[in-house]
């Protein structure tokens, strides 16, 4: 009997403690199922991270190129602009009437009749340097328009190179006629004219207190702004670089802390 009671009690302990070790057996189990979901979570998100991290590189080094692109271009533009009204400013565009402008006519031998038009050594340098002006003006505000969405600065400093329509029948009435974006088209032959037979009057219209004064005002303004044009990353892309900032920060250099973890206890077990 006594014996019966010693068996039972030892069948009941073991009983006991085989479903405390198969619970305990459970329990590592869903541990390491877990665990091994976590890992594969956690190697998921560290791969993520690991993208959003280059991309984040690969987007900051574009805002640099962009930047320097931007600041080489907008230095070209207005030294360009600037030496061109400079000369602009102070040209001389007196010069001598007879024979400035020489028509030829001639006919070819179908009776088709053609006219040619040459002018004289001092009247085409008078018209290069108009044109010269023009090609650097027109530049400046494409400059302007094609980075206008970039900031408001730029697009405010572009509206004032644009602002030319205030004097558009001044300068359609010397050849220059005003297009809609504040860019210049010349009228070659009407410009020829108004230079041969109106000197001062070209010369007040685009002179120092003229068009080429007007553009050394804007210049001026447009190169203490020059600092200030082009936004910082941060402004240019706000809270998607915070955000992706604080994704390629610590979180990274934790993520890699937790996977050490996972392993050592892989060991340990």
């Amino acid at each position: 009997m006594a014996i019966n009671s010693v068996n039972n009690a030892l069948y009941n302990t073991n009983l006991l403690f085989g479903t405390a070790n198969n619970q305990k057996q459970d329990s590592i189990a869903k541990l390491w199922s877990g665990y091994n979901s976590f890992q594969s979570n956690a190697a998921t998100s560290a791969a993520n991270l690991t993208e959003i991290n280059t991309n984040l590189k690969a987007l900051l080094a574009s805002y640099d190129d962009a930047k320097n692109a931007f600041s080489t271009e907008f230095d070209d533009s207005m030294s360009a602009l600037a030496e061109s009204a400079d000369k602009l400013k102070t040209y001389d565009f007196n010069v001598e009437k007879e024979g400035a402008i020489t028509n030829t006519t001639s006919t070819d031998d179908k009776g088709v009749t053609t006219t040619t038009t040459t002018y004289s050594k001092d009247l085409q340098a008078a018209i290069d340097t108009v044109k010269g002006f023009v090609d650097n003006y027109n530049d400046a505000i494409k400059f302007f328009g094609d980075y206008s969405s970039v900031s408001k600065r730029i697009e405010q400093i572009g509206t004032t190179f644009g602002d030319t329509t205030y004097r558009a029948s001044a300068y359609e009435a010397i050849g220059l006629s005003v297009n809609s974006d504040g860019s210049f088209t010349i009228n070659e032959s009407k410009l020829a004219d108004a230079i041969v037979n109106s000197p001062e009057k070209v010369s007040s219209t685009l002179g120092e207190d003229g068009l080429a004064g007007k553009t050394e005002s804007h210049l001026s303004f447009a190169n203490g702004q020059k600092d200030n044009l082009f936004p910082s990353a941060q402004k240019m892309f706000g809270d998607q670089l915070n955000t992706a900032s604080i994704y390629t920060g610590k979180a990274f250099t934790n993520m890699s802390a937790i996977n050490n973890m996972g392993n050592l206890l892989n060991m340990m077990f």
